[in-house]
C-alpha cells in the first residue's frame, strides 16, 4: 500500500537540501521509505527526487516485500551455492538502478552518523552500515555522497497516518504482554520466568495479529526495593531473582510489529502492599496524566516534562525523578524526535509520536514507572497505550 502523505514529505525533504536522491540501507529506514522491515539485511532503498523509487532486497524475503509502501521492486537470489553473495548481488543491482534514474556522480544522502540503530528481524545479527557499505556506495554513486542523517531523523519524527496506524497495532499486541505480565507476577516466580511469558505472549498472539507478519518483544522484569533502586531507571536486565510478598515489580516492555515499535512501562505491587509505595505510585501516575494533559501541538518539550515534574514535587518527590519525561518512538525503540526535558525548547507537532514515563527512584522502596506511547493529534494528546495501570492484581 503506497503512503502518499510519506512520499510528498521525502520529496520535500530531498528539494530542500538539495539531494537528488536517499539511499539507505539501515532497517529502520528501509521502514521509514518503503514500509518494509528487512529480515536478512541486505537490502536498500533508493528515492530519487525525481521519478519512483527502488527498494533491492533478496527474493527470499518475497512474502513480507508484498507489504511495502513502494511498487519498483528488485530482488536477487542468495545462500544457495549457485548463487553469488547477497552483497555482490546488491552492488550489481544498485548499478543498475543508478544508471536507470541518471544518479551517478549526483548529491546523494545516505546514513552517515546513525550509531544507536534498530535491528533487522534477525534480532541476534544487527547490521550495521560499514565502511565496506560506505564505499560500495561511492563506487556506485560517485563522491559527492552528503551525509542525510539529521534529514532522516527530521523525516521520522513525524508519522504518517499510514504509519500511525501501524504504531497503534504495535501498542495492542503490546498489550497481550502486558496481560501475561498481570498473570504471571507471584510471589515465588522468578523474573526470568515472568520475562519469558511477556515474550511469548507478544510472539504467539502477535504474529497474525492485524495482518502482523512479524512481532516480537524485549522485555525487562525488576523487583525488589534493591533491584528497583540500582536498575529500574537504566539499563539493567532481568535476573532469576524469586519474586517476593511485598515487592514492587516493573516491567519495561519494547515491542516491534512489522519494524514499527512501542514502548511501555507498567507496574505490579505482591501484597501486601506499604503504604507509602501506594502513596508514590499514585503520585507517579498523577504525573503521567498531567503530562499527558499537557501534550499539544505547539508545547515544547520542556512545556510537557515540566508539568510531569510539578505534580511530583507537589507530593514531595521533585528529587526522586531523575530523568526526562519522554522520547519519540516508532521506527525504533528510542527516537530523538520529541525529547521532553527541561532543557528542551523544541515543539511538539501534530503527528509526533512520543512516550510519556515520570518515575520515581528512591532506596526505600525501589522505583516506579508508568510509561505509556502518546500521539500528538489535532485535539492534543492521543494515548496509544490505554492498557490498565493498577497496581494491584485483583
Amino acid at each position: 500500500m503506497k503512503d502518499p502523505q510519506r512520499d510528498e514529505s521525502i520529496r520535500r525533504a530531498l528539494e530542500a537540501n538539495g539531494l537528488d536522491a536517499l539511499v539507505c540501507r539501515l532497517p529502520e529506514n528501509v521502514v521509514l521509505l518503503a514500509g518494509y522491515w528487512p529480515i536478512i539485511g541486505r537490502s536498500a532503498v533508493v528515492w530519487p527526487r525525481e521519478g519512483d523509487p527502488v527498494l533491492v532486497a533478496p527474493e527470499m524475503e518475497r512474502e513480507p516485500l508484498d507489504r511495502a509502501t513502494v511498487t519498483d521492486i528488485r530482488t536477487y537470489d542468495t545462500w544457495k551455492l549457485s548463487d553469488p553473495s547477497p552483497d555482490d548481488s546488491l552492488r550489481h543491482i544498485l548499478k543498475d538502478v543508478a544508471l536507470d534514474l541518471g544518479l551517478v556522480g549526483k548529491r546523494i544522502g545516505y546514513e552517515g552518523s546513525f550509531e544507536d540503530i534498530s535491528p533487522t528481524q534477525k534480532v541476534l545479527e544487527p547490521w550495521q552500515l560499514g565502511t565496506a557499505a560506505q564505499a560500495m556506495l561511492r563506487d556506485i554513486f560517485g563522491e559527492s555522497l552528503v551525509d542525510a542523517t539529521n534529514l532522516l531523523v527530521g523525516l521520522r519524527a513525524i508519522k504518517t497516518p499510514l504509519e500511525i496506524e501501524r504504531i497503534r497495532v504495535a501498542n495492542e499486541i503490546a498489550g497481550f504482554g502486558l496481560e501475561a505480565f498481570r498473570k504471571s507476577v507471584a510471589s515465588g516466580v522468578r523474573e526470568c520466568d515472568v520475562q519469558a511469558a511477556v515474550e511469548s505472549a507478544v510472539v504467539a498472539r502477535g504474529t497474525g495479529y492485524k495482518s502482523t507478519h512479524h512481532a516480537r518483544a524485549q522485555a525487562v522484569v525488576f523487583s525488589g526495593a534493591e533491584r528497583l533502586w540500582r536498575w529500574g531507571w537504566g539499563l539493567g536486565t532481568t535476573s532469576d531473582r524469586l519474586i517476593r510478598p511485598g515487592d514492587l515489580v516493573m516491567l519495561e516492555l519494547s515491542t516491534v510489529a512489522d519494524g514499527y515499535y512501542s514502548d511501555l512501562t507498567r507496574m505490579i505491587a505482591v501484597p501486601p502492599v506499604a503504604p507509602q509505595v501506594q502513596e508514590a505510585y499514585d503520585a507517579c501516575l498523577a504525573a503521567n496524566q498531567a503530562a499527558i494533559a499537557a501534550v499539544r501541538a505547539g508545547a515544547t518539550g520542556r512545556d510537557v516534562d515540566a508539568a510531569a515534574r510539578a505534580v511530583l514535587a507537589s507530593r514531595g518527590y521533585a528529587a526522586e525523578f531523575i530523568h526526562h519525561t519522554g522520547h519519540g518512538v516508532g521506527f525504533r525503540y528510542h527516537e530523538p524526535i520529541p525529547f521532553l526535558h527541561p532543557s528542551v525548547e523544541g515543539q511538539l507537532a501534530i503527528g509526533m509520536v512520543h512516550t510519556i514515563e515520570p518515575g520515581i527512584y528512591s532506596q526505600e522502596f525501589g522505583g516506579m514507572r508508568v510509561e505509556d506511547n502518546v500521539l500528538v493529534a489535532a485535539t492534543g494528546a492521543e494515548v496509544l497505550s490505554d492498557f490498565t495501570r493498577a497496581l494491584v492484581v485483583e
